[in-house]
C-alpha cells in the first residue's frame, strides 16, 4: 500500500482533519495515525471579544480557580499534528471515558486488556509512553490538554509502578480532566403532570394545548468549567433530570427559557411514555389491566389501538374478569380466567386462560387454553382450548377442539377434535386418539349461517309472491337473488362431498376418521399406524366409498 508523505496540520478538531485529509486522499481514516507536535490554548475573559493566545499562565488561572470563575475564563485549544502512515504500536489501550455531571471532569477506565510491553521498557518510558497516548486520546476527545491534568499525572505515575508489581488486573480508573463543579443553589427538577391522570386505568387521556411535563432547570450560584474548556453557567446544564426519551415533535411541543422546559401536548389522546420514546395517538399502550380498569374501552369502532404488556410472565397481563373491546389488542403476556376480549385484530403473546374468552376477526394467538371465536385464527399451540372460525391455522397441539371450515395442523399428539366442512390437513400425528370429522351440523356458525339463509329465502319467496302479482319487472331480481342463496346453502349442506383430509406423514397409532352425510348415514375409519392417501367420498350410482379404504354406504337401501 502506498502512503503520502507526513503531512503537518493546524487543528481544533483531530477528528475531523484526519477525516477530510483520508477523504481527500482517498484512503480510510485507519490508514493514517498521528502526532501531537504542539498544543496551543486561547482563552477568552469576560473583557475580551475574542480568544486569545494564552502561555504560561501570567495570570495564575490555572492554580487561582475562583479568579478564573469571576472572569468567567473559557479555553480552547489547537493543536498541530502530524498525519503520518501507521507504525506498529506500541501501545494499544482498552479503555472507555466517562464524564461526572455537567462533564465537570473526566476520566479513563483502563482494562486489563490493554497491551503494554512494561516488561521490555523503563519505568519511565513507560510513563511517558502512556503520559503521551493519554494525552492524544484527551485531544482526540476535545478534552482541554496539558492543563488541570496535575492528578492524571499523579495517577498515572501510580499506576506505572503498580503495573511493574504485576497487579493491573482489574480495571483502573484515571483522571483525565480536574475542573470546576458549579455550585448549585436550586436542584433541577421533572414534575410528570400527565402522571396525575393515569389513575386506576393506568393511561393518560390528554387535550390539545395540555401541559405534560414540566422541566425545572438547576439555578447556579457559582458557574463552573468543564473538560471541553466551556462555562458552565444555567445555560450550559447538561439536564440530567431532563426527558431522556426521544420526543415526536408532530405531537408533543417543547417551550423553554433560561428557567424551565415545557412539553405540551399538540393533538388529544393518549399519552405514550417508556422512558425511549414519548407521544401521543390513539394507541393505548400497558403494562397490564385488571377487573377495576375493564372500562378502558367499551366501543370497537373507537379506532384504538391497545397494547398491553406484561415481563413478568408470573403476573396475568390482562387481570382476572376483564372485559376489553378495540378495534386492535396486542397482548403481551398471558390472559386470565373469566376475561373477554373483543377486536377486530387480536394478537396474544402468551397464553390464554382456560376461562377465558376472546372475540376476533383475525387472531393470532401464542398458547390456546380458551375459547376463541373468530374468521381466521392463527395459534402456535393448541394446549385444550376451543376454537371456532372460517380458518384455523396450528402449529402444534395437545388436545382442544376446533370447529372450523378449513383447518391446517402442523403436528397433532393426542386428544384433539376437529371438526371440518371443507378440509382438514395435517403434517404429522404422532398420537392416538384424535377425532377428524367432517361434517358440517357440529360446526355452530355454519348452523346459524344456515339458519339465516332459510329465512331469508322464506323473506325472498314471500316478496316474490306479490312480485308476481304487482311488480313483474321485480321477479327475475327476486328469483335470481333466492337462486344465490340456495347455491350457497346447497354448498353447505354437499360439502361433505368435495371435502378432503390429508395427514402428510405416517400415523402412529388409533385415530378416528369421520365423513357424515345426513342424519343418518356416516362413514367412520379407525386408522393404523401406517401411511394414508388423503381421505375423501367417490359417489357411484349405487354407493358412496370413502377412499383410500373400503369403507361404504349403499345408495339403494
Amino acid at each position: 500500500m502506498t502512503y503520502l508523505h507526513n503531512k503537518k496540520i493546524k487543528t481544533k478538531n483531530i477528528n475531523n482533519s484526519i477525516g477530510k485529509f483520508a477523504t481527500e486522499h482517498l484512503l480510510k481514516t485507519s490508514e493514517y495515525e498521528f502526532n501531537i507536535n504542539q498544543v496551543d490554548t486561547y482563552i477568552k475573559t469576560i473583557s475580551d471579544d475574542d480568544f486569545l493566545l494564552y502561555k504560561d499562565d501570567p495570570k495564575n488561572y490555572y492554580n487561582d480557580k475562583n479568579k478564573l470563575i469571576n472572569e468567567h475564563v473559557q479555553f480552547q485549544q489547537f493543536y498541530i499534528i502530524t498525519i503520518k502512515a501507521p507504525v506498529k504500536c506500541i501501545l494499544d489501550l482498552d479503555y472507555t471515558i466517562k464524564y461526572t455531571n455537567n462533564n465537570s471532569s473526566a476520566f479513563m477506565v483502563l482494562n486489563p486488556d490493554s497491551h503494554i510491553p512494561y516488561k521490555t521498557y523503563k519505568p519511565k518510558e513507560i510513563y511517558l509512553l502512556l503520559l503521551k497516548e493519554v494525552n492524544k486520546i484527551k485531544a482526540q476527545n476535545k478534552i482541554l490538554v496539558n492543563i488541570f491534568d496535575n492528578q492524571m499525572k499523579e495517577k498515572l505515575k501510580a499506576f506505572t509502578k503498580y503495573l511493574y508489581q504485576g497487579k493491573f488486573s482489574k480495571k483502573i480508573k484515571i483522571p483525565l480532566f480536574d475542573g470546576i463543579e458549579p455550585e448549585i443553589t436550586i436542584n433541577s427538577k421533572l414534575i410528570m403532570h400527565f402522571f396525575k391522570k393515569r389513575n386506576s386505568f393506568q393511561i393518560a387521556e390528554v387535550n390539545e394545548g395540555e401541559l405534560l411535563v414540566e422541566y425545572i432547570k438547576p439555578m447556579f450560584g457559582k458557574n463552573g468549567l468543564n473538560a471541553f474548556g466551556e462555562i458552565i453557567t444555567n445555560n450550559y446544564s447538561d439536564n440530567k433530570d431532563d426527558l431522556e426519551a426521544d420526543i415526536d415533535s408532530d405531537t408533543i411541543e417543547i417551550l423553554e427559557d433560561d428557567e424551565k422546559k415545557l412539553y405540551k401536548s399538540k393533538i388529544r389522546g393518549y399519552v405514550h411514555f417508556d422512558e425511549k420514546e414519548f407521544y401521543i395517538d390513539n394507541k393505548i399502550k400497558m403494562s397490564k389491566l385488571s377487573r377495576v380498569q375493564n372500562a378502558l374501552t367499551k366501543d370497537e369502532a373507537n379506532n384504538i389501538e391497545v397494547t398491553i404488556s406484561q415481563n413478568d410472565t408470573s403476573v396475568d397481563s390482562i387481570g382476572e374478569g376483564v372485559k376489553l373491546t378495540s378495534e386492535t389488542i396486542h397482548i403481551n403476556g398471558h390472559v386470565g380466567a373469566k376475561s373477554i376480549l373483543e377486536a377486530v385484530n387480536l394478537k396474544i403473546d402468551g397464553a390464554t386462560h382456560q376461562e377465558s374468552i376472546q372475540k376476533a376477526k383475525f387472531a393470532d394467538i401464542n398458547r390456546h387454553k380458551g375459547k376463541l371465536r373468530c374468521h381466521k385464527a392463527k395459534i402456535k399451540l393448541l394446549e385444550g382450548g376451543e376454537v371456532h372460525a372460517t380458518y384455523v391455522e396450528v402449529e402444534a397441539s395437545l388436545g382442544g377442539t376446533i370447529y372450523a371450515e378449513d383447518v391446517i395442523i402442523g403436528h397433532v399428539k393426542n386428544n384433539l377434535k376437529v371438526y371440518a366442512s371443507n378440509s382438514i390437513t395435517i403434517r404429522l400425528v404422532s398420537g392416538e386418539d384424535n377425532l377428524f370429522k367432517i361434517n358440517y351440523r357440529d360446526i355452530p356458525t355454519l348452523n346459524s349461517k344456515l339458519n339465516f339463509l332459510d329465512k331469508e329465502i322464506e323473506d325472498l319467496k314471500y316478496t316474490l309472491e306479490g312480485a308476481l302479482k304487482h311488480t313483474q319487472s321485480q321477479v327475475p331480481i327476486l328469483k335470481d337473488q333466492i337462486k344465490k342463496l340456495q347455491e350457497q346453502k346447497y354448498k353447505i349442506v354437499d360439502s361433505a362431498k368435495s371435502a378432503k383430509i390429508t395427514i402428510t406423514e405416517p400415523l402412529n397409532g388409533l385415530n378416528t376418521i369421520t365423513f357424515t352425510l345426513n342424519e343418518e348415514d356416516e362413514l367412520m375409519y379407525k386408522t393404523d399406524a401406517r401411511l394414508y392417501k388423503p381421505f375423501y367420498l367417490e359417489e357411484s350410482d349405487s354407493h358412496i366409498i370413502l377412499h383410500p379404504t373400503d369403507k361404504k354406504i349403499s345408495l339403494n337401501s
